[in-house]
C-alpha cells in the first residue's frame, strides 16, 4: 500500500475510539447529573449501556459471517463500511438528544434503543474494517506499519474524546457536542471507503455455515492460545483503566485534572514508544517484541503496588506519575502488534484449509474481548474495591490491582508461547503460497 492510503485506512481508528470513549465517559453525566435532576434515574443509567453491549457482542460473529460471504460488487468489506457509517453517526448524535426534557423512563427506552442502534452498526462498520488489513497488507511488516499507524489513530480520538469534547461542552453543551464529533467521525470512517478498493468475492459452493464457521475458527490452535493471551491482557489493561483515577487520587492526592494529566502520560508515552515497536517487530519478529512486552508490562504495573507507600521515595508524586508513564510502554504493544498477529493467523487458515474468515476471527475476537471487559469492570468493582477497599482508609483494593495486573501478565506470556507457534518466516512461506 501506498504511505497515503495507509494513512486514510488506518485514520478510521481515530473515529472508532472517538465515538466509543466519548459515549461510554459522558452520556452517565449528560442523562443522571450528580447535581440536579437528570433525564434518567442514576439507577436505571447503568442498564442502558448494558443493554447496547449485549446487543454490540452478539452482533460480532453474525457480521463477521455476513460480510465473509457477501458477494456485493464493491467487495466484502467496504459496503458496509460506506453504508454502515452514517447510520453509526446518526445514532451517536441522537443519543445527545433525549425525547422528555425531564426525568421520565421513556428517555430509558429511547436511550437503550438508540444505544443499541449505536453499537449494532459499530459492530456492522468496525468488524469488516478490521478484516481488511490481512487482504490490503500481505506484507508482515507492513502489518505492524499499519497497526502503527492504527493505534496512534486509535489514543488521539481518546485524548479528542476528553479534551474536545469536555471543551465543546463547557461552552455549548451536548447537543453541540455530539454533531459536532459525529461529523468528525464520519469523515474518518469514509477514509478507508476512497483509500481501498476491493475485488468482487465469488463465494464457495461448500463454504461452510455460520455454526461451522465459528468452530473452525475455535479450533484453531494458534488462535486460541493468542486469545487466551490477548484476553488476559485486556482484562488488566481494563482494570488498571477503571482502578487509574484512584490510584490518582487515593493514592497520589491528586485531584481530577492531575490523574487526567497523569493518565494522559500513559498515551503520551504509548505515541512516543510506537515507532520503535515498529522498528523492533520488523527486525526480530511480532511474537518475540509481544512476548517482551508482556514481561515488561509485568514487572511495570507490579510496581502500582508502591505507589504512596511511606518509605524511601515510593510516597513522592513523581514516582507515581513515572510508573503509570512506563506503563504506556507495554501497552502499545499490546495496541499495536494483535491485529497483525490475527492477520497472520488468517493467512494460516486461508492456506491449510482453502476458505478465507478474516472477519469471523475479529468477530469472535470481538466477542470474547467484550465479555472479559464486562467481567474485569465487575471484577474490579464488585470484588476488589467492594471487598477490600478503594479509598484512604482502606485502599486495599487499589493495591491489589497491581500484584493481580502481574500474575495475569505472566499467565498471558506463558499461555502465548505454548500454544502460539507462528513466526515470521512461515507467515511469508504461507503468503507466498497463497497469493
Amino acid at each position: 500500500m501506498k504511505l497515503r492510503n495507509q494513512l486514510m485506512y488506518s485514520s478510521a481508528y481515530l473515529s472508532v475510539a472517538l465515538t466509543t470513549q466519548t459515549l461510554v465517559t459522558w452520556y452517565s453525566f449528560y442523562y443522571a447529573p450528580p447535581d440536579k435532576e437528570g433525564f434518567i434515574s442514576i439507577a436505571l443509567i447503568g442498564y442502558a449501556l448494558l443493554i447496547g453491549r449485549i446487543v454490540d457482542a452478539v452482533a460480532d460473529p453474525l457480521v463477521a459471517y455476513w460480510s465473509d460471504n457477501s458477494t456485493h460488487r464493491s467487495g466484502r468489506r467496504i459496503p458496509f463500511i460506506k453504508y454502515g457509517s452514517l447510520p453509526l453517526v446518526l445514532s451517536f448524535i441522537l443519543i445527545w438528544f433525549p425525547i422528555v426534557g425531564r426525568q421520565s423512563i421513556y428517555n430509558f427506552y429511547y436511550l437503550a434503543i438508540m444505544m443499541s442502534t449505536f453499537f449494532f452498526f459499530f459492530t456492522v462498520v468496525v468488524a469488516p474494517y478490521l478484516a481488511l488489513l490481512p487482504e490490503i497488507s500481505p506484507d508482515p511488516d507492513e502489518r505492524i506499519t499499519v497497526s502503527t499507524y492504527q493505534t496512534v489513530a486509535n489514543i488521539l480520538g481518546l485524548i479528542m474524546s476528553s479534551t474536545l469534547a469536555g471543551i465543546l461542552i463547557n461552552k455549548h453543551g451536548y447537543r453541540i457536542m455530539g454533531p459536532v464529533l459525529g461529523l468528525i467521525s464520519l469523515i474518518f470512517f469514509y477514509m478507508p471507503v476512497l483509500a481501498v478498493k476491493e475485488k468482487q468475492h465469488v463465494r464457495s459452493t461448500d463454504a461452510p455455515g455460520f455454526l461451522e464457521s465459528c468452530r473452525l475458527v475455535l479450533k484453531n490452535r494458534n488462535f486460541v492460545f493468542y486469545q487466551i493471551a490477548n484476553l488476559l491482557l485486556w482484562f488488566t489493561v481494563n482494570m488498571l483503566t477503571i482502578a487509574a483515577p484512584y490510584i490518582g487520587s487515593v493514592l497520589m492526592g491528586l485531584d481530577e485534572q492531575g490523574s487526567g494529566l497523569m493518565l494522559g502520560g500513559t498515551f503520551l508515552a504509548a505515541v512516543a514508544v510506537s515507532p520503535a515497536i515498529m522498528i523492533l517487530s520488523k527486525k526480530y519478529g511480532k511474537k518475540k517484541i509481544f512476548n517482551i512486552s508482556m514481561i515488561l508490562a509485568a514487572f511495570i504495573l507490579s510496581l502500582i503496588y508502591l505507589i504512596g507507600r511511606p518509605y524511601l521515595f515510593f510516597d513522592k508524586g513523581w514516582f507515581g506519575f513515572a510508573v503509570v508513564a512506563l506503563a504506556g510502554v507495554p501497552i502499545s504493544s499490546i495496541f499495536i502488534i494483535p491485529n497483525a498477529i490475527i492477520a497472520d493467523i488468517t493467512d494460516q487458515d486461508t492456506y491449510e484449509t482453502g476458505q478465507e474468515r478474516q472477519a469471523m476471527f475479529f468477530g469472535i475476537q470481538g466477542l470474547a474481548n467484550k465479555m472479559v471487559i464486562g467481567l474485569s469492570s465487575w471484577f474490579t468493582l464488585s470484588i476488589l474495591f467492594n471487598l477490600f477497599g478503594y479509598n484512604k482508609a482502606e485502599p486495599g483494593g487499589i493495591y491489589l490491582t497491581a500484584p493481580i495486573a502481574g500474575i495475569l501478565c505472566i499467565i498471558a506470556f506463558l499461555a502465548f508461547n505454548y500454544g502460539y507457534d507462528l513466526d515470521e518466516e512461515q507467515v511469508r512461506e504461507i503468503r507466498e503460497k497463497i497469493q
